[in-house]
């Protein structure tokens, strides 16, 4: 498991398989970032057979220890404009810049768009 130290009480940490804690999230916001500094970040997406497969082609789960008994969650991934909705007129992952963020609280949302903001080529 991918362990990315963001403070001395906040770790992202990218799941290794699909997490169930994906159910039951919904929409809070976007990330404009490359695909490139989500892999950086993260590692490798879940794609093929671990998407949907139809409106998403590439999606994170990652979950956000704060350093005490809540740990958040989010998924990141890219929605209704790649190749396994468009076809052909899709774009391909590594050129996706706008993502979709799903979760549960909105702090959670802030804590990801703050840990991307600090990665210092961005």
């Amino acid at each position: 498991m991918e362990l990315t130290e963001y403070t001395d009480t906040i770790t992202f940490r990218a799941a290794e398989e699909r997490s169930s804690r994906v159910t039951g999230t919904s929409l809070l916001g976007y990330v404009n970032v490359s695909y490139a500094t989500l892999v950086e970040l993260f590692g490798d997406p879940f794609t093929g057979d671990d998407v949907d497969g139809y409106k998403t082609d590439a999606e994170w789960h990652v979950e956000i220890d704060k350093g005490n008994k809540d740990t958040g969650f989010v998924a990141i991934y890219n929605y209704k404009d790649g190749k396994n909705y468009l076809g052909a007129d899709g774009l391909n992952v590594a050129d996706i810049t706008d993502w979709h963020v799903g979760g549960r609280t909105k702090l959670d949302m802030i804590l990801l768009e703050d840990y991307i903001r600090s990665v210092p080529h961005l």
